[in-house]
């Protein structure tokens, strides 16, 4: 176990398949006190399927829903989109990791930005909070080959590569593409001593 002061929020973020949660999971191996884990896929498990992405969500235009976009390189390109539904459903989980922190736990958030309203509703809902950021990159190959052997869809690392990190100004990045999960965990670490 490692003794570095790191505050009560990791931040981490990057795109699709970039290895974000894997990384959570080291933290979390790594350090003294409990850290909760909790990030966009923990939202999305708690959307109603008429509200999400798959073809058959009804309402999935007012909360989330996968978009397939023009092909580049000859490789498919799928993004997310939300509606007001889904973004009061971004706000509200945004804010229940705020509490979360309040009452005295840990959290490391997994996150993936889907745009800049989330990335601005994050920043406000976090202020004043004690946050280490950190950016989660991987080469866009090493993406798409992981995204391949994950089940899910195809062309996702592609769109969230070339915008998940716009606007964001991190305190350290770590590179996934060749290093692992442990690695940059202790590269995380390191850098709250």
């Amino acid at each position: 176990m490692t003794r570095a002061f790191v505050p009560p929020v990791i931040f981490l973020n990057g795109a699709s398949s970039a290895g974000k949660t894997t990384l959570g999971r080291a933290l979390q191996d790594s350090l003294d006190e409990p850290y909760l884990l909790m990030g966009l896929d923990t939202c999305f498990a708690m959307v109603p399927a008429r509200w999400g992405g798959g073809s058959m969500g009804a309402h999935r235009e007012q909360g989330f829903q996968y978009v397939d976009l023009p092909e580049e390189d000859g490789k498919p390109v799928c993004g997310i989109s939300y509606g007001p539904v889904g973004l009061r459903m971004l706000e509200g989980f945004h804010r229940a990791v705020r509490e979360f922190v309040q009452a005295g736990n840990r959290v490391i958030v997994d996150e993936m930005m889907l745009g800049s309203e989330v990335r601005d509703h994050w920043f406000e809902t976090l202020a004043g909070l004690d946050v280490v950021s950190v950016g989660v990159r991987c080469d866009l190959d090493e993406l798409e080959r992981r995204e391949g052997v994950r089940r899910g869809r195809v062309g996702l690392a592609r769109w969230s590569e070339k915008r998940v990190h716009e606007g964001m100004d991190y305190d350290l990045w770590v590179d996934t593409t060749s290093l692992s999960a442990e690695t940059c965990a202790q590269q995380i670490l390191a850098a709250g001593r």
